[in-house]
């Protein structure tokens, strides 16, 4: 018995699945960096600057938004937005992109 709930979790465990953040839009990185200031930009600001983004929205209310740029290197850099419940602009990561081949 122990081993069908075990593998009935197993089963449904695999149908969960994530949802992946891609982004929407490419934007020069230095424009990200001007736009882009925590604690003072907000939502509406960032969209009025940069355009719509892929958002994810969490219960909490805060919001993940990501944009690209083309880094130095030649490979694809992210820059991703935390925004708050409130609107304003809580945190930013940007980094190169390394992509695994299969």
């Amino acid at each position: 018995m122990k081993w069908l709930v075990f593998a009935m979790l197993t089963l449904l465990a695999g149908c969960s699945g994530t949802r992946a953040l891609l982004a929407s839009k490419t934007v020069p990185y230095a424009t990200l960096e001007q736009t882009v200031q925590i604690g003072s930009s907000t939502r509406e600001q960032v969209r009025a600057a940069l355009g719509d983004s892929t958002a994810i929205r969490f219960d909490s209310g805060n919001e993940v938004w990501m944009y690209t740029y083309p880094a130095a290197s030649g490979a694809q850099g992210e820059y991703v937005i935390l925004f708050g419940g409130d609107g304003v602009v809580r945190k930013v990561r940007s980094g190169e992109v390394y992509r695994v081949a299969k």
